[in-house]
């Protein structure tokens, strides 16, 4: 009886999952899938049924080729259903593009309309603010464009690239200790369309002076359609006119 029960428990030892196995007191048999307790087992038969049964009622007939991660029998209380996690491979968010309603061309935008604004940054502080200044197009034409201001004879770059129709973009900040490097400044325009006809237009170099003094007076910054806050806006062309010297002295 004693070599019996040393047999049974070494049975018990032995078992893994994945063993094939048959019923020593009864016929029958299967694929061990898991443990019960300390003295049952699962035995999954041809029919898809697990069946418990005592260790000491199974004898192994093909044994498990891979060994779980666990070799002992007494720690599984449950069956394992999990498999391994796959490795996760971070994924970059996609980029949401913003929708832009698309530009619409109107009989008026067929003339060049186009400003300089300039903003103050404080408005409320307007002795030291520094200020903005933006170029407006309200044309259905392109704009490639170069921003110059004029110091001693020479002329010095100050943003140059293309503005696209019926739009504003910002071109720098400045303090008021640089307003006269803007004392004179000069435009250079060619306008064009993409991917469609269009009238041809002149290239156009307009050469204004500013009234610098202006940027003292807050008077001078008024309403204006293009902006919510107030703005000081500098004509440059006006109907396919370049604005003359002369107007801003």
């Amino acid at each position: 009886m004693e070599d019996f029960f040393n047999g049974a428990y070494a049975q018990k030892k032995k078992l893994k999952i994945g063993d094939k196995v048959r019923f020593l007191n009864s016929v029958g048999g299967g694929t061990v899938t898991a443990f019960r307790g300390k003295e049952q087992v699962l035995v999954e038969d041809k029919d898809g049924f697990e069946i418990p049964v005592l260790f000491s009622e199974c004898v192994v007939i093909n044994e498990a080729k891979t060994q779980p991660e666990s070799a002992n029998p007494e720690s599984y209380t449950l069956r394992v259903t999990s498999k391994v996690k796959p490795k996760e491979i971070p994924v970059e968010p996609k980029k949401v593009e913003p929708v832009v309603a698309p530009f619409i061309e109107t009989p008026l935008g067929e003339r060049l309309n186009v400003s300089l604004a300039f903003l103050a940054v404080e408005p409320k502080e307007f002795v030291q603010t520094p200020f903005e200044s933006y170029l407006i197009n309200e044309s259905n034409y392109y704009l490639y464009f170069n921003y110059m201001s004029c110091q001693n004879n020479s002329w010095k770059s100050r943003f140059h690239g293309l503005i696209e129709p019926d739009t504003k973009l910002f071109l720098e900040e400045f303090p008021k200790s640089e307003l006269n490097e803007l004392e004179h400044f000069c435009f250079q325009l060619i306008a064009f369309k993409e991917k469609k006809p269009f009238f041809l237009k002149n290239a156009i170099t307009v050469e204004l002076r500013l009234d610098t003094v202006k940027f003292y007076k807050l008077h001078c910054f008024t309403q204006n359609k293009f902006f919510d806050e107030d703005a000081l806006i500098v004509p440059l062309v006006m109907n396919d006119v370049p604005e003359r010297a002369t107007r801003w002295k």
